[in-house]
Order: C-alpha cells, then sequence, then structure tokens
C-alpha cells in the first residue's frame, strides 16, 4: 500500500511541474554558453538555471577519486574550453585549475570567486554526532561538514541563486529568463520538501536515529529530517574502537536502526563495513546517490530516488536489500522528472531568443 501511495505522490509531482511544449518559430537551436561544474550534482543545479542557454560539462569523470591532487587532462581542456566554472569549494584541486585557466567561477566561498554560495543562503552543517576522528576531524571542526553540502535543499537553492547571477552577467539580454527558470526550481524545490512531509506521515522516518557510512550522507538525511548521531568514515580515518561499540549498541539495542551509505561508500571497504554491521548487529542499510548521477541529471530527479530508496528500504526493514522492482521503477519515475526539467528550459529559452 505504501508503495502505492508513494508512486501516487510522485507522479503527482511530476504533474505540476510546468512545461511548454511548443517552440518558438524564429527559435535558435543550440547552447551559447559552456559552463564546467566539478561533478554531476552541481551540473543538474545550473541546468536548471541555465535551461538551453548553456551546455553542461562535468570536469570530474565519475569514478575518479574528487579529493585527486591532478586531474586528467581532458578535465583541465573542459575548463579551459568553459565560459564558467561552478566549484564546490571543497576539492583541493580547484583552486590550482581556476588559476591555470583564468577562467570565472563559483564557489562556496573563495575571495577570487565572482559568485559565493554563502552570500546566498548557504551553510555548512556541524559533523554528525560526537564521533571524534583523529586530525581529519579536527580541521573540520569548526567550518562544518563540508562533505556533500550541495545535497541540502537550501543549499542546492542557494548554488542555483548565484548561478543565475553569474549567467545573468554573462548575458544581461536573458536575465529575465534565468530568473523564471530558478524561480520555477526553487517552487519544485518546495513541493519536494511537501512530499518528504507528506512521505514522513506514513513512515515515521523523521523519528528514526542514523549512523552514516561517511559525512556527505548527513546531508540527505538531514533534508528529510532523519538525525544522524555518528559517521564511520572521514577521509582514510575510521572509527576508534570505543565508539564502534557504541554504534554496535546502539544497532543492538534499537536507539539507532539505519545505517546510510552513498554511491561512492558502496564501492569501497567502509561500504562493506556497513553491511556487515547490519548483517551483525541489525538496522536497516540504505543506498543513496551522492555524487555520481549517472542517469539521473537533476537535483530533484537524485533526491527523488534518494527518498524512494529510504521508503522502499522501509518496506523492507530488518535488512539490507530493498524492492529491486520498485527502486528500479522509481528511478524511471526520478529520470522523467529530470527530463521535464531539462525540455522545460530549452523550450523556455528557444522562446525567449525567438522573441
Amino acid at each position: 500500500m505504501r508503495e502505492k501511495i508513494f508512486i501516487l505522490l510522485t507522479l503527482l509531482a511530476l504533474v505540476v511541474v510546468p512545461i511548454g511544449l511548443t517552440p518558438g518559430v524564429n527559435a535558435q537551436d543550440g547552447p551559447t554558453y559552456s559552463v564546467a561544474v566539478s561533478i554531476a550534482p552541481l551540473g543538474g543545479i545550473v541546468k536548471r538555471v541555465g535551461g538551453g542557454s548553456v551546455d553542461v560539462v562535468v570536469i570530474l569523470p565519475e569514478g575518479v577519486e574528487p579529493h585527486a591532487s591532478q586531474l586528467p587532462t581532458e578535465a583541465v581542456t573542459a575548463a579551459q574550453n568553459a565560459d564558467l566554472l561552478v566549484f564546490t569549494g571543497h576539492f583541493p584541486w580547484e583552486e590550482s585549475l581556476a588559476q591555470q585557466v583564468e577562467k570565472p567561477f563559483l564557489s562556496l566561498e573563495q575571495p577570487d570567486a565572482i559568485e559565493n554560495y554563502t552570500d546566498y543562503g548557504a551553510r555548512l552543517s556541524p559533523l554528525p554526532g560526537d564521533v571524534e576522528l583523529g586530525d581529519e576531524h579536527e580541521e573540520h571542526e569548526d567550518e562544518g561538514n563540508p562533505h556533500g553540502y550541495w545535497l541540502l535543499p537550501t543549499n542546492a537553492l542557494a548554488i542555483g541563486n548565484a548561478t543565475r547571477v553569474a549567467l545573468s552577467s554573462l548575458d544581461g539580454e536573458l536575465s529575465d529568463f534565468f530568473e523564471s527558470n530558478f524561480e520555477l526550481f526553487s517552487a519544485d524545490v518546495a513541493a519536494f520538501e511537501n512530499l518528504i512531509e507528506t512521505m514522513n506521515d506514513d513512515y515515521q522516518f523523521m523519528d528514526l536515529n542514523a549512523i552514516t557510512v561517511f559525512p556527505a550522507e548527513a546531508y540527505v538525511a538531514e533534508a528529510f529530517g532523519i538525525e544522524t548521531v555518528a559517521y564511520l568514515q572521514e577521509g582514510d580515518i575510521q572509527i576508534s574502537g570505543s565508539d564502534l561499540l557504541q554504534v554496535q549498541d546502539a544497532l543492538r539495542n534499537g536507539s539507532v536502526s539505519l545505517i546510510l551509505g552513498s554511491d561512492v561508500a558502496r564501492l569501497q571497504a567502509a561500504g562493506e563495513f556497513a553491511l556487515q554491521l547490519v548483517e551483525d548487529y541489525g538496522g536497516t542499510l540504505v543506498w543513496w546517490r551522492a555524487l555520481f548521477f549517472e542517469g539521473l541529471a537533476d537535483y530533484l530527479a537524485v533526491m527523488t530516488y534518494n527518498l524512494g530508496a529510504l521508503t522502499s528500504a522501509l518496506d523492507y526493514r530488518g535488512g539490507t536489500g530493498t524492492n529491486p522492482a520498485f527502486l528500479v521503477l522509481f528511478a524511471g519515475l526520478a529520470g522523467v522528472f529530470g527530463l521535464v526539467a531539462v525540455l522545460e528550459g530549452v523550450v523556455i529559452y528557444r522562446r525567449e531568443k525567438g522573441e
């Protein structure tokens, strides 16, 4: 029953996205500006604001360690050919790349950036729980959790708003177009947040406590109102033995019922460790998308997928599996959401250029 309700709600969310499918008669085809983004999640946000006026290129190839100090040659070339760079402000290679290619760029909070997300409301949440993981934890103690902050809806909106201003500075004639796209994006985010509240009425996930594999998953948890009390690993530093005992006890006694992992964690030893914890001590393991958005280019499509992964796992709680058929269906629905958003942006842009 829950799955049927969720599918209906998701379809409703798709329907409310306004679409115009009749292009202008004298429309100009093709993108105008090349925007290179650090990672795929930023690309989905940029595309929602830029629509058909931008061609988004992802600098970091899928599967490459995002914290690497050097980039492949093709990544540097993509940045050199771009009109605008959109960075996370977190990865070590971004600052040196900006200096190397000398292109205008956006970032979380950098003096040389033409726009900073913090000026539009972006913030870093504290690292989850009280677990201390050595020097690397202390390094981020005052500045908050920089891992995956773009997944929080308020931060996604801040990135979108900064993008709107930056694109308007490139082409003032399209400023109304960018403003309109951003307003539509904001409305869609608000509708998605209402969907979260509606789903919580049925699943009560906001009453649950969770442990994340990496700190990045905590931002998705925060978006869904789930409290993260600890994380298993940050960078190469793993949870201490004493903290691990507390985690095991919490899973065993049910005070923590979720372990939240991501596409990145699933491919690493930490993901295997999370799987073993659930098998040995109980709880439910949920796999989210946090960095690699393959097949789901739009921010809201990915977050909708993540909400579906959560509710599907809760339907099959008490283990490590979800309903594969339901998750495939949900990925399809999320993909439609992304396609609708892209088509909408292209059509509005073509109309704008045709006027």
